[in-house]
């Protein structure tokens, strides 16, 4: 009885494992019917052309710009050179008294003196009329409207060569070179002892000789010799 009854009980389970297995399909030793996909076929493409592979950029230095330089603070202004409208207005009266003496530019404070009205020929001494012109000169220059101005007075010559004895002897006697340069030399400084003899103190009054320097005319005619036989006298402010 016992048997048979474990032989049932074998049989109920070898059943339903079989509806079970049966039922999952998982074991299945036949394969499940799966509908068929449609082809799709697509069109033929053509290669793409070829492109060479890009060059290597090189990196942009990086550039700095240079501080901007510091700039000096600009000088002062230079003093006005133009001697004071009293002062200009007696001179030229002056030079109206003493025709074709000296020239006057009051903007630059420049006196161009002739110096064939003002010395002789190769001459280094002053003319009696000249000589009255710069004692006048003088005692406008020492007024209290232009005692703050110097004078500065320069003397040229044309090329000529100093060839008189009487000449040479005087430049000689004053220690300079009978020479062009030694002549200029000493009509400057003929003018500033005819202005200091008028008034005008010596250390207001600057001496030069350029000879046959700075010429302002050609010296190959008489007229061109006559302009750069000249004494200069610039009137600028002290200091």
């Amino acid at each position: 009885m016992r048997r048979l009854m474990t032989g049932w009980i074998l049989l109920i389970g070898i059943m339903l494992l079989s509806t079970v297995l049966a039922g999952c399909g998982i074991c299945c030793p036949w394969p499940r019917t799966v509908p068929d996909a449609p082809i799709v076929q697509l069109p033929p493409q053509e290669p793409a052309p070829y492109q060479p592979p890009p060059l290597p950029v090189e990196p942009t230095p990086l550039v700095i710009p240079a501080p901007a330089p510091v700039l000096p603070p600009p000088p002062p202004p230079p003093p006005t050179i133009e001697v004071p409208p009293v002062v200009a207005k007696a001179i030229e009266d002056l030079g109206t008294k003493y025709p074709g003496l000296f020239t006057f530019d009051r903007a630059r404070g420049l006196f161009l003196f002739n110096s064939d009205i003002t010395f002789d020929s190769g001459s280094a001494i002053v003319k009696p009329r000249a000589r009255e012109a710069l004692m006048s000169l003088a005692d406008i220059l020492s007024g209290d409207q232009a005692k703050d101005r110097v004078m500065t007075i320069i003397g040229y010559t044309d090329t000529d060569p100093v060839r008189k004895a009487r000449t040479v002897a005087h430049l000689r006697a004053l220690g300079k070179p009978a020479s062009n340069k030694g002549l200029s030399e000493a009509r400057a400084e003929a003018v500033a002892a005819a202005l200091s003899a008028g008034g005008v103190a010596k250390s207001r009054m600057v001496t030069k000789g350029k000879g046959t320097a700075d010429s302002v005319a050609s010296n190959r005619t008489a007229a061109g010799k006559a302009k750069n036989r000249r004494v200069e006298i610039y009137l600028t402010p002290m200091g």
